[in-house]
């Protein structure tokens, strides 16, 4: 991947091709001090309310060419830290393009709460995906210029916050590869390696192991493909934890639909539909390699959804790890048949909390668009725990109902239930399948993420591809709740 680098300093010195960026809150209030405006720049003016941005200034100084830009981030529809944000990836994005070296950001000792936004937009914002172009695209660096040196308990909030980044970026890069890439056991093979870096203890299935497990849904889902079905165990287990929580994320690492085959339009995007594995591992990764004092588990079944002779057939009925039969009315409902084992495993070791995520149904983004994701549970607060943890990490959650009466929807006849309802409220019917498979003592959350995950056009300040959605949510999520 490429990112751009980030870096905090007081003094300030021009380089060539540098683009410095003086920001204001409104037509009165600057985010920068006077004395921070250089001697060769004239003294910026803010735009107007007709536009966010100006160019004032532009030219060579001692032989170095350089551009300031004066910008605003006051907007009826937006925060100020998400206008900030975008404003500064726009330029990246810019710079880039224009092949300018650098991004200055210049802030005044009361806007240091700027800093997190301006490396979240550099570290963030600055992604690409570059692996397979012969050309890389060169990024400029980002650096911010403070009135006052950093103190300590901002040096470490920006390190774990880069060190976060990181892990949103792992997420993406992982979903970003073609499905020829990864697969089942490549992806078990990733998972194992980037989990002992950050501090987790890895266990791998495989399909022997899954089988004796009774891990049903899993080695159903997966038995048509050639790369065969995974499960992935990540633990972290400190001495004196002052929580437990476990985290679950549908890992279909490319979906076909099987024998219910999806058209060939609606199968682009679906390398992504391994979007909930990767949240949630990146997420116990970022939590675990930050030593917090938690107890993590992270649990991924791996499968692709393919057709082969060997594939699953609609009417087949599977035994889930917990007893429960399904009948398969869809074999492109299969996330959830997977999901169900793997809560089952969850349940058993008598978490605190689950939350699960999974790029579920297609029914959630009609519902609520394409940048928002539904979180279904039966404790209203504990979902609403989530929704603000979302809104802290500047990633939009909200809440569906989980109805009750719609598990009509899933009875069978010769199986304890379908795989899937009508084609109303189907996010709604696919929530109340998996809380089948949940220990009711322990509090839980379901969160459908098939619309931010699987956009492939920009979401806010973040580019096109991968976006990593819902693994700051779930960092914000864990540490609000437990320390």
């Amino acid at each position: 991947m490429a990112v751009c680098e980030f870096a905090v300093q007081r003094k300030y010195s021009l380089e060539d091709r540098d683009i410095l960026i003086f920001f204001y809150g409104d037509e009165n209030t600057p985010f920068f001090s006077s004395d921070q405006i250089p001697l060769f720049i004239d003294s910026p003016y803010p735009p107007d309310d007709q536009g966010k941005s100006i160019t004032f200034q532009a030219g060579l100084h001692e032989g170095k060419r350089f551009q300031a830009v004066a910008m605003r981030v006051d907007d009826k529809n937006f925060s100020k830290v998400q206008m900030f944000k975008r404003h500064v990836s726009s330029m990246i994005r810019s710079a880039s393009d224009e092949k300018n070296r650098r991004v200055t950001v210049f802030l005044a000792n009361d806007r240091h709460g700027f800093l997190s936004p301006c490396m979240e937009a550099a570290l963030l914002g600055g992604y690409k995906f570059d692996k397979y172009l012969e050309k890389k695209p060169e990024f400029p660096q980002v650096l911010c210029v403070t009135e006052k040196s950093l103190s300590k308990r901002e040096e470490k909030d920006l390190k774990e916050k880069e060190e976060l980044f990181f892990w949103v970026n792992f997420a993406r890069d992982v979903l970003n590869e073609p499905p020829n890439e990864i697969h089942p056991e490549s992806l078990a093979s990733v998972f194992q390696k980037m989990g002992k870096k950050a501090g987790l203890k890895v266990t791998l299935w495989n399909e022997k192991r899954l089988e004796k497990e009774k891990c049903g849904g899993i080695l159903a889902v997966g038995q048509g493909a050639a790369s065969k079905p995974r499960l992935v165990i990540g633990e972290y287990r400190p001495r004196k934890p002052k929580g437990f929580v476990a985290l679950v994320g549908k890992g279909v690492t490319m979906d076909t639909g099987g024998y219910c085959l999806k058209p060939a339009s609606s199968q682009i995007g679906m390398k992504y539909d391994m979007g909930g594995a990767a949240m949630t591992f990146a997420a116990a990764c970022a939590l675990a390699s930050l030593r917090l004092p938690l107890r993590i588990a992270v649990i991924t079944p791996l499968v692709e959804n393919d057709i082969s002779s060997r594939a699953f057939h609609t009417q087949d009925i599977i035994t889930i790890r917990n007893g429960k039969t399904v009948q398969v009315d869809n074999t492109d409902a299969e996330g959830r048949l997977i999901l169900a084992d793997a809560l089952c495993i969850a349940s058993e070791m008598k978490p605190d909390c689950i939350v699960d995520a999974a790029t579920l149904t297609g029914a959630c983004v009609v519902a609520l668009g394409e940048d928002i994701a539904g979180v279904f549970g039966p404790d209203s607060r504990f979902n609403r725990e989530l929704i603000e943890a979302g809104r802290e990490a500047d990633e939009n959650l909200w809440e569906m109902p989980l109805f009750m009466p719609y598990m009509e929807q899933l009875k069978a006849e010769i199986a304890d239930m379908k795989n899937i309802g009508s084609r109303w409220g189907g996010a709604i019917t696919a929530a109340l399948f998996l809380k089948q498979f949940v220990d009711e003592k322990i509090p839980w959350a379901h969160i459908d993420i098939a619309g931010p995950c699987v956009k492939e056009e920009p979401l806010g300040f973040l580019g096109k591809g991968a976006k990593g959605f819902g693994v700051k949510t779930l960092f914000e999520f864990v540490t609000n709740r437990f320390l």
